[in-house]
């Protein structure tokens, strides 16, 4: 028998090699994908369903969701509308949608809804802002005084929490009252506009700026120039004229006077307790102290209640988007323009 002719025996591959690693990976993943594709479709199915279900109780009896309890048996209603964060007509941004949430748009949008409601009897503004955009608080400031005005026994409380500064208190001056927590911050009544200047660090890198304007004022604040006398001169009468516009609104709330609004308004921060001996806030305390002050007001009797929108099918999936990475952090670099607002400069975010 000749030995040599026999061939050599197979070998295995071994365990854990290269290829078993990779197409363990791809198993898992693909594993990962299809329960996705698994949840999702579950949850667009039960949406669906959902607006099915909806829509034929409403052909079948088109009064059937609405609320039929006598207006007799209702409780006056106070709304709770919640001003957090900086005050602004931005959207939220997403991958796929917008998000107008916390925009100045749709809170000025729930005071006018809470105005055209009869059982709403009070407003309570739940405030933690840093401040704003000029117009953005302007608005909500008009559509606090219209929701006043639209009856003789409608009242406005805020409620102070964390931080109520700059255009956070310009929302605020036309309260009935205003509850601060002991530990809120408030105050720094004034306007602030800002730009950067960074132009002598970008020459040394060769970098130069070039810019075509229709006249010499249309380019102030390039952060590219330094600030002549003539641009700081404009910038300081723009800063006056919407500082006496902030002072005035808060004379008009607050029932001061401008000069004594003036001495306060010089743009520091107060305590919780300074606030109350300057007149800026009515009483130190939280949620049980807001109610007690409802009641003084004249709702002797009342429930809290805050706005629910019914979501549609598109809402239902935004939120699963949303609860799955649908909001994205960006990282912005600073901008060549100027900004203009009623901020606190002692809000940083985090």
């Amino acid at each position: 028998m000749n030995l040599n002719n026999i061939p050599d025996a197979p070998v295995s591959p071994e365990p854990g090699g290269r290829g078993g690693k990779s197409c363990g990976c791809l198993g898992f993943l693909g594993a990962l994908l299809i329960c996705g594709a698994i949840l999702v479709m579950a949850f667009a199915i039960f949406a669906l369903a959902t607006e099915i279900k909806a829509f034929a109780l409403n052909l079948s009896d088109p009064g059937k969701n609405e609320e039929t309890a006598p207006a007799n048996d209702l409780k006056p209603q106070v709304i709770d509308i919640s001003i957090k964060g900086p005050i602004s007509f931005a959207e939220r941004s997403s991958r796929f949608w917008e998000d107008k949430k916390d925009s100045a748009e749709s809170i000025v949008d729930a005071i006018e809804e809470s105005a055209k409601d009869s059982r709403i009897r009070g407003l309570l503004l739940t405030v933690n802002s840093p401040g704003g955009e000029i117009t953005a608080c302007d608005v909500i400031d008009q559509a606090v005084q219209k929701f006043k005005n639209s009856s003789s026994n409608r009242y406005v409380v805020v409620y102070m929490q964390e931080l109520a500064a700059s255009g956070g208190y310009y929302v605020s001056s036309h309260a009935d009252k205003i509850v601060i927590t002991p530990t809120t911050l408030t105050g720094s009544i004034g306007v602030i506009m800002q730009t950067y200047q960074y132009g002598d660090a970008l020459r040394k890198l060769g970098v130069s700026d070039v810019t075509f304007t229709s006249g010499p004022m249309k380019d102030m604040l390039n952060p590219m120039h330094s600030v002549s006398p003539e641009v700081s001169n404009v910038v300081h009468a723009v800063i006056g004229e919407l500082y006496d516009r902030f002072v005035s609104v808060i004379a008009d709330g607050r029932h001061m006077s401008v000069d004594k609004v003036k001495e306060l308004a010089d743009g520091r921060i107060y305590t919780a307790k300074q606030a109350v001996e300057n007149g800026l806030a009515d009483k130190i305390g939280y949620m049980d102290e807001v109610e007690k002050t409802f009641r003084e007001l004249g709702l002797s009797e009342f429930e809290i209640v805050e706005y629910s929108e019914e979501k549609d099918f598109m809402e239902n999936l935004k939120d699963l988007f949303s609860l799955t990475g649908g909001f994205s952090p960006k990282l912005e670099l600073p901008k060549r323009g100027w900004r203009t607002g009623y901020y606190s400069p002692f809000y940083f975010e985090r």
